[in-house]
């Protein structure tokens, strides 16, 4: 008896699954899931001066982006900046301005589909980092190495919302990645955890979601995750899985304080992830990708300053997160 109840229960669990999680809640979190937010970007305006670049993905894909201080002399650094969806590369003069001013070369570049650069007609970009946008960094990379000049420079990687995922992903691929500056960066299962915690009541009563166990929203998640794979031809990065491959004193981590889509709590859990030394700043009244237009001063003081750490390495940072209260505090 006791095991026909047993079969039974199987049985019930397998249908309910097939029934309810793969053909009626998965591709309901998915269409949530894809649902890229209606940010507020500015895109840059071209830069005098600046030197244009373009190379070719694995992939095919031409993209383009260009350099500031190319023939400066003696630069302490390479500069690698990513911007964020629906930006473009020349959104770095604004961000790296400090940066510039020390002497920094800047290489930005146009992710595909956006900016600048070539479109891949079968895939259309949301604000999830894939595959894709990781092999326009790969590519990037390789440009680095085969240029005369910039090949010998130490590189810290520089991003913005989806660009700063790419930033960290970046420094976790690539050895010659010294230093990492995210700023409203985000995990991918870590949103949609935060997401499906907080809206849950748009796909099932939330009593019955109280119920559910930790190992069946996890599945029920990465089932709605592998369903938005499969519709657009793709493959989502997931930071989470990386980012021990970094070096946690040589990331900083800056989010806004009133950012409600790249919470708090969110930036907390990635800089748990990249381990104890990692740096955040919450900067006080940011919404999202807005920290530098609320305190510009402190937020070039504090980039000059970690890249100066990273690249150059005359100091120490320790373990640091900056107080909330006061960005130029510091506390264990």
């Amino acid at each position: 008896m006791g095991l026909f109840i047993a079969f039974a229960l199987l049985a019930v669990a397998v249908l309910t699954d097939v029934l309810i999680v793969r053909r009626v809640l998965a591709p309901r979190i998915c269409d949530y899931f894809e649902k890229a937010p209606e940010f507020q970007v500015i895109p840059g305006s071209p830069v005098a001066g600046a030197q244009e670049v373009q190379f070719v993905t694995a992939d095919g894909i031409q993209l383009r982006g260009s350099l500031l201080n190319g023939q400066v002399p003696n630069p302490p650094g390479l500069v690698l900046f990513m911007p964020e969806l629906k930006g473009n590369h020349w959104m770095a003069s604004r961000y790296c301005e400090a940066l510039i001013r020390q002497g920094y070369v800047i290489f930005a570049f146009d992710f595909r589909n956006q900016g600048e650069s070539d479109s891949a007609t079968h895939y259309a970009p949301i604000h999830w980092m894939t595959e894709y946008e990781m092999l326009d960094v790969g590519a990037a990379m390789e440009f680095i190495e085969s240029h005369p000049r910039l090949s010998t420079l130490p590189i810290l990687t520089f991003g913005v919302s989806r660009g700063g995922v790419g930033a960290l992903l970046a420094g976790c691929r690539y050895p010659r990645v010294r230093g990492v500056i995210a700023d409203s960066a985000f995990g991918t299962r870590t949103m949609i955890r935060f997401f499906a915690d907080r809206f849950v009541d748009l796909l099932l009563p939330r009593w019955l979601y109280r119920f559910l166990p930790e190992w069946h929203i996890a599945r029920t998640l990465q089932r709605a995750i592998s369903v938005s794979e499969a519709r657009r031809n793709c493959r989502y990065v997931h930071l989470e899985d990386e980012v021990s491959g970094l070096e946690s004193g040589n990331v900083l981590l800056i989010s806004g304080g009133s950012d409600s889509y790249v919470s708090r709590n969110i930036s907390r859990r990635i800089q748990a992830l990249a381990g104890p030394e990692t740096r955040l700043w919450i900067v006080p009244g940011a919404r999202h990708n807005m920290a530098r237009t609320v305190n510009q001063s402190e937020y070039d003081r504090l980039v000059v300053e970690h890249a100066a750490t990273c690249l150059a390495a005359e100091q120490s940072t320790g373990g640091v997160v900056l107080a909330e209260s006061g960005p130029s505090q510091s506390v264990a």
